[in-house]
């Protein structure tokens, strides 16, 4: 028997978050105003609020952009999240074996769990592009996982080819 190491990877990148925008705008003329009033008072406690405004901006700039890598290798299913382009971070990393279902969202095979209380991992790029629901067990904490993604089809081939009858495709 031939075994191949099977290794896939998908980036997704989130639509940017506009709001991000207005409100580091919104920080910008709060720093020009509490600059105002420290000039006018003489009072160097504004310059916290300053201090404060710069870190949000900064803060806001640098999580404007959100990508996610979908990473399948030999069985196992990572998602990582990257933001500002730069830092990066494993939100989970499962063997498949664990896999309950995996359908297209708001599909028959995925309703017994819509409104049950689990925790949720958004990982989809908030595009109208269709995306799928997939429940895993994770039982290092002994509870179940809802996370929605938007994998192509390459990667939805191999989690029927390994879990075929949890796996449901779209039609």
């Amino acid at each position: 028997m031939i075994y191949h190491d099977v290794y896939i990877e998908q980036a997704v990148s989130q639509k940017l978050r506009k709001m991000n925008n207005t409100l580091s705008l919104l920080c910008l003329g709060f720093i020009f105003w509490t600059l105002f009033l420290e000039l006018i008072t003489l009072n160097l406690a504004f310059s916290i609020l300053i201090v404060v405004f710069i870190v949000l901006i900064v803060y806001l700039q640098r999580n404007k952009q959100t990508d996610f890598d979908y990473i399948y290798t030999n069985g196992v299913f990572e998602i990582d999240k990257i933001t500002g382009g730069t830092h990066r971070k494993n939100l989970f990393s499962i063997d498949i074996e664990h896999l309950v279902v995996l359908a297209p969202s708001k599909t028959e095979p995925v309703m017994p769990y819509v409104g049950k209380r689990m925790k949720t991992l958004d990982c989809t790029s908030h595009y109208d592009e269709p995306y799928y629901t997939m429940i895993i067990h994770n039982p290092a904490k002994d509870e179940d996982w809802k996370v929605l993604f938007e994998p192509k089809d390459e990667l939805l081939e191999e989690f029927k080819r390994k879990q075929g009858t949890k796996v449901h495709l779209r039609k």
